[in-house]
């Protein structure tokens, strides 16, 4: 049964939330492990490991399939590559984290920070505000080919930091590109890589302890699920995909983060709960409210919320929120249903192709946890 999402509910309340969100897991899971196992069957993905939860403990899981074609069986421990998820998990809190210790503020500018930044040009990147770059309104190109210009942090770094405004002011358009600028903002005030800063204040402090960026060497090779084989770096497995990430070494606020289902469940969890060590509830809620105004898709400050026809279909409430990689990642957090869910896979394994598989299993996992919570006692 759905819940009041802004009602807190005392102890005795709590306690009862929790064992029925722990049943309505263990459901879900049961009737999500068949989808698991079929979209193994049919090749969408050679793995995937789906974790369903409530605000608080592991909740159920489920793991199917491989880390590869031919590779060993994926776990509760195996790391996949979050691809944009990334995003949410390590640029997001990081951005929060500074509003919170009032260091940026969404309405900055960039020039704020970076006093040359679309230099020369009109409209100019330097005018372009944090709000418009985390809300992917900012005129910025959708992608640009990065990696193909240089293999060097600074130099792919610099290039965002000029790139040409394309599109039409105020218009929605997913822009990687906007959130690497974002990074570079973040690393410019904190004096730190993303990479650094988000172990220190989000994944240390919440105990994501497989999470973090690549290139993953020694053990942390033993269980990580491979991507794809491009041609030009060869099979990837712990390195991350994204070519423009690599770029950057393997280092950006818009994908590299690598993680297992538990990590990314426990970052939920803080969301759903509205205590991270990041930022207060009031930022949090305030991040995960539609600041579209009705242009483009529902969103928040990265985040997209529900609506008609987003990703993760009909099935979660009218307040979750979500993020997909395009890896074949996914995290929702659901505050009417009380959970989160966790989708890992690696659908890009050994080569990238139609999501259209992977787009549909999201679809049918997020239907089964909403029956699964709706039942008497959820």
């Amino acid at each position: 049964m759905k819940r009041d999402p802004t009602e807190p509910p005392g102890a005795t309340a709590s306690a009862a939330i929790g064992t029925a969100a722990a049943a309505a897991a263990e459901r879900a899971a049961a009737a999500c492990a068949p989808l698991l196992e079929q979209a193994v069957a049919e090749r969408v993905t050679p793995g995937a490991v789906l974790q369903v939860a409530g605000p608080e403990g592991s909740g159920a899981l489920v793991a199917r399939g491989a880390t590869a074609y031919g590779g060993a069986a994926v776990g509760a421990g195996t790391r996949y590559d979050l691809a944009s998820v990334t995003k949410v998990t390590a640029c997001l809190p990081s951005l929060l984290g500074l509003m919170q210790s009032g260091e940026v503020a969404l309405s900055d500018r960039v020039d704020r920070f970076f006093s040359n930044a679309g230099w020369m040009q009109e409209p100019s990147l330097g005018a372009v505000t944090l709000e418009d770059l985390a809300l992917h309104r900012s005129g910025l190109p959708a992608w640009r080919p990065l990696f193909a210009l240089t293999n060097d942090r600074r130099v792919a770094l610099a290039n965002a930091l000029q790139s040409s405004l394309t599109e039409p002011a105020g218009v929605h358009l997913y822009s990687d590109i906007g959130v690497i600028v974002l990074t570079a903002v973040i690393e410019r005030v904190t004096g730190k890589r993303i990479d650094e800063y988000a172990e220190e204040t989000v994944f240390g402090p919440l105990g994501m302890r497989g999470a973090g960026y690549g290139p993953l060497t020694g053990d942390a090779l033993l269980d990580v699920a491979a991507t794809e084989d491009d041609g030009l770096r060869g099979l990837l497995v712990g390195r991350v995909h994204d070519e423009n990430a690599d770029a950057l070494g393997g280092v950006s606020g818009h994908a590299g983060l690598f993680a297992t289902a538990a990590d990314l469940t426990r970052y939920a969890q803080a969301w759903l709960r509205l205590e991270a060590p990041f930022a207060g509830p009031d930022l949090m809620r305030s991040a995960v409210g539609d600041r579209s105004g009705g242009e483009g898709a529902r969103r928040g400050v990265l985040w997209r919320c529900a609506e008609a026809g987003w990703p993760f279909g009909p099935g979660p409430s009218a307040s979750a929120y979500g993020h997909t990689g395009f890896t074949g990642t996914s995290v929702v957090v659901d505050p009417g249903y009380g959970c989160v869910v966790v989708v890992l896979t690696n659908r890009v394994h050994p080569r990238r192709a139609s999501a259209e598989g992977v787009m549909r299993l999201r679809r049918a996992v997020h239907a089964a946890v909403a029956a699964a919570f709706e039942e008497e006692g959820a």
